[in-house]
């Protein structure tokens, strides 16, 4: 893919290196450490984007500078080789470097193909165009393929296999206490009769029944019934009384158990909430559209000016949706805009205008806010929203240098679908690479 794009760039007489392949070489080992560069600060990329598709870039943008700075490393003598700084090697430098960190970097390539298709929508047709709009296309393709797939809403949700351990029981233990053997004979010799035959064959007195069974049958069951329900329910009760029970403690196996379920359960959840994520954010967005309210400015967009209204819409999208989205939540944002009553679907504005609105409108205060924790203050090559954010830097209202500092045409003009959708992929490719505003 790197050599492809030098080798286009040097077909379509970009760059010249007068058939020294040497050279050519030196050009792509500049490319692979600015791309080194990238994946250890992905927030080059913003500016790396930028200047990138710009054929109208100064020489002495400090982005380009960075690219020949790299080039005299492996090239001393560039400098002989063309007439002016080589802009256009520089260009195909970070091209190429943009190309080979979207190889692995997905933030990379969400930010280039983002901001590239804005200075698509504004750029006049140049010899280079064809180039780098197929590097877009190319990269555009992988990351709407990954963004399709996090928005995706699956047909079916698997619950999880339960795989969670029962806790083993220990059977409890019963013991219960021996009965007086000799104390129940006793006892019983004395239900039956007056007396009986002791363990030395003496007959021994019972003080107990005082009746025989052959002389007073009808005494002598009363008698014995009643000393014998008395005895054996003592027995009875002294022997459930000494009854115990041990290893009856069952707390830490429900706790083993229930924490074991409480898992499960949330692994359950968590799998359905993952599998329909896509889902609720399009119902989400659907609310969003049909209220036409602004989130975080807690109003009608119908009550606002109409570019200030696209403009809070692109902001409040951006605080809606992850990063990685695809190309239709670009077309859902227009569609809203559009659904605004008093917006012209093809009138259009001025670009100075527009960011001149969205500096100054009090609606746009939380916009703002959060944009300038995203994006540097406006110093070299950057986005427009470095302008609304920071809009009490010189440079932010200075329009003699609006060309140098965002690459956009003084004169071009967008409708108002358009300028949210330029303002909201600004927003996510900011995000994306981690821009860090520079203290003050």
């Amino acid at each position: 893919m790197t050599e492809n794009i030098l080798l286009r760039f040097l077909r379509s007489g970009l760059i010249d290196v007068k058939g020294d392949d040497d050279k050519l070489e030196k050009i792509g080992l500049a490319a692979k450490d600015l791309a080194s560069v990238l994946r250890k600060s992905p927030r080059k990329a913003v500016a790396y984007a930028l200047a990138a598709v710009d054929p109208e870039i100064d020489a002495d943008d400090p982005v380009i500078a960075e690219a020949l700075d790299a080039l005299a490393k492996h090239w001393v003598t560039y400098v002989n080789t063309f007439s002016g700084p080589p802009v256009a090697v520089a260009r195909a430098i970070l091209l190429e470097a943009l190309t080979q960190g979207a190889a692995d970097n997905a933030a990379i390539g969400t930010a280039f193909v983002a901001l590239a298709r804005n200075a698509l929508s504004v750029s006049e047709t140049s010899a280079d165009s064809a180039v780098w709009a197929d590097v877009i296309i190319g990269i555009e393709k992988e990351v709407d393929a990954r963004a399709e797939a996090e928005w995706a809403v699956p047909s079916s949700v698997s619950a999880p296999v339960a795989d969670f351990e029962i806790p083993d029981l220990t059977p409890p233990t019963l013991r219960a206490p021996h009965a007086d053997v000799e104390q129940l004979k006793e006892e019983f010799y004395a239900a039956s009769g007056p007396q009986y035959v002791n363990q030395q064959g003496q007959q021994a007195a019972t003080s107990g029944n005082p009746h025989w069974p052959q002389n007073n049958p009808t005494h002598w069951v009363t008698e014995f019934g009643n000393r014998m329900a008395t005895s054996v329910a003592e027995a009875l009760d002294s022997a459930v009384d000494g009854i115990t029970v041990e290893n009856v403690d069952l707390s830490e196996p429900i706790r083993s158990l229930t924490t074991g379920i409480a898992g499960y359960v949330s692994e359950a959840m968590s799998t359905m909430a993952a599998a329909t994520t896509g889902l609720q954010r399009r119902v989400a967005l659907l609310w969003w559209k049909e209220s036409l309210f602004s989130p975080s400015g807690q109003v009608s967009y119908r009550t606002l000016p109409p570019a200030a209204a696209a403009t809070l819409m692109a902001f409040d999208l951006h605080y809606q949706v992850p990063t990685s989205s695809p190309a239709s939540v670009v077309a859902f944002l227009s569609e809203t805009v559009m659904s605004l009553p008093l917006v012209e679907k093809e009138q259009t504005h001025a670009i100075l205008d527009l960011v001149e609105v969205a500096q100054t409108d009090a609606a746009l205060d939380k916009g703002r806010a959060a944009g300038a924790l995203i994006t540097a203050a406006p110093e070299g090559r950057g986005p427009l929203i470095a302008l609304i954010a920071h809009r009490d830097r010189p440079a932010s209202r200075d329009r003699s240098e609006f060309r140098r500092l965002t690459g956009v045409p003084h004169d071009a003009r967008l409708t108002l679908p358009e300028w949210a959708c330029w303002v909201f992929r600004e927003l996510q490719a900011s995000r994306a690479t981690g821009i860090t505003p520079k203290s003050s």
